[in-house]
């Protein structure tokens, strides 16, 4: 009996330890030119839930699908936001409101309640688009991902350890013309832009905003949710992804302060955006 409790006691915690937290990547560790090849130094990146995926009406499925649930999403973001080039984006962390809490996500496919960590950017160049998501054959000319984690877990790189760990927002980004809609709290963003060319600069956003105003005026009732990855290495198939088809339209010239950013090797941070990938059986599920 003795015996047998001292097994146990080395086996149990195997059984019930939560996984390790992931190592993300640092900037200098990957870049977009060797997309294609993630793979071979990400292992997770040849999976079999990866994103971005091309999100097609006729092949989703419309269950009767509850919508997704905010809360503090209009309560005004507390401290100093400061939004910074990482390297590969323009990123910008987001800390609790004023109330004390974070904006939080539940609802729809959600595996549970999600809070808000941080948002970035993905956009293409002067001569090609480059949201992430393509829908129904289109893809636009930016594309916003509001991250957030699961409140079960600590960190980001703990829930992205684990499949329920991370719930992105996909905003799509589109340039128009004659466009005189203003975007409080992204227009401020937009409008930092020029302070950020160079790699690791970075800017206090100057005003206190909602993280409500980062959504525009998309229709939030109406999305796509499939279970799916980072798409950046180390590409954990961690992210529940809600992605909103209407796009938010904003004038060229906001689009053209993007392309004149840098990366973190000095060069043109351009066409920042991933390939889709394979559904390989996956169910897209669709609301609205």
């Amino acid at each position: 009996m003795v015996l047998v409790r001292r097994i146990l006691y080395n086996i149990l915690p195997l059984f019930f330890a939560r996984p390790a937290a992931v190592r993300l990547p640092a900037a200098s560790e990957w870049t977009y030119e060797e997309v294609l090849t993630w793979g071979s130094k990400f292992p997770k990146c040849n999976g079999a839930r990866q994103s971005p995926i091309h999100l097609q009406t006729s092949k989703s499925y419309f269950p009767p699908l509850a919508p997704i649930t905010f809360t503090n999403y209009n309560v005004p973001l507390a401290g100093n936001l400061v939004v910074k080039n990482n390297g590969h984006s323009i990123e910008m962390e987001i800390p609790p409101t004023t109330n004390g809490a974070r904006p939080r996500i539940s609802g729809a496919k959600l595996p549970g309640i999600f809070e808000a960590m941080g948002c970035h950017f993905h956009w293409g160049s002067r001569t090609s688009r480059g949201a992430e998501h393509v829908i129904n054959g289109q893809r636009y000319d930016a594309e916003l991902h509001i991250v957030h984690k699961n409140v079960r877990y600590a960190t980001i790189a703990e829930a992205a350890a684990n499949p329920d760990g991370l719930a992105v927002l996909g905003i799509m980004i589109n340039i128009g013309r004659n466009v005189n809609r203003i975007y409080p709290g992204l227009n401020d963003i937009f409008n930092r832009l020029p302070n950020l060319i160079n790699y690791q600069s970075s800017v206090p956003l100057g005003r206190q905003i909602t993280l409500s105003q980062l959504l525009g005026d998309v229709n939030t009732n109406q999305f796509y949710t499939y279970e799916g990855s980072l798409t950046t290495p180390d590409c954990s198939e961690a992210v529940c992804w809600n992605v909103f088809p209407q796009p938010l339209y904003i004038p060229l010239a906001q689009m053209q302060k993007f392309w004149a950013i840098r990366d973190n090797k000095g060069a043109p941070m351009i066409n920042n955006f991933r390939p889709v990938q394979a559904y390989n059986n996956r169910v897209i599920f669709a609301r609205g």
